[in-house]
């Protein structure tokens, strides 16, 4: 009778971590699904293929989940196999990434009036990219996560596996390499 019991307690444990795993991939997608899919679009300049990228993503992290759960930090381990599927995506092509060409995409946004102030704003935005791009990788991320994707500094600390205070220097020492008037318009 005993045994039995002990059988039947290691289901329920069992299930319940099932469940609790599904919930936290659940939450996971949901926090970063749509901003990796704009990270994507940012570097690969496809829309399409940044859903791909990012679907393809999300299925092997569900996949591997489990395994993802067991890393010292979750949200690095995705992000680093998030990372090679846009770098994979861009070799396989032929292509750097798009990220210069993204200013074009700011047009969008409310701008001032003045037909001027427009292109002005437009061409320091891709003076901007253009100069984010030539940056160190990981300069470069926490400039892209921060600046143009919006997560928080400790968001972005969990991704790229770094305390918060390295991000913030990855950001101090790309402002710094930046020329004087570009790093303003961060």
């Amino acid at each position: 009778m005993t045994g039995e019991r002990e059988r039947l307690l290691l289901v329920r444990t069992r299930r319940r971590r099932a469940a609790v795993t599904v919930v936290a991939y659940a939450a996971f997608r949901e926090l970063h699904a749509r901003r990796w899919r704009l990270y994507a679009h940012v570097h690969t300049g496809d829309r399409k293929a940044a859903e791909e990228i990012t679907e393809a993503v999300f299925e092997q992290l569900r996949l591997r989940w489990a395994y993802v759960l067991r890393q010292p930090s979750a949200e690095s381990c995705a992000w680093s196999l998030f990372k090679q599927h846009v770098a994979d995506w861009l070799a396989a092509r032929g292509r750097d990434s798009a990220l210069a060409a993204a200013a074009f995409g700011c047009v969008t946004r409310p701008l001032p009036r003045a037909c001027r102030q427009r292109f002005e704003l437009l061409e320091n935005r891709m003076a901007l990219y253009a100069a984010i791009t030539r940056l160190p990788e990981r300069q470069c991320d926490a400039l892209v996560l921060t600046y143009v994707i919006g997560y928080k500094s400790g968001q972005v600390a969990d991704l790229l596996g770094v305390d918060e205070a390295a991000v913030r220097s990855h950001a101090g020492c790309s402002r710094r390499e930046l020329p004087w008037w570009i790093s303003s318009l961060l």
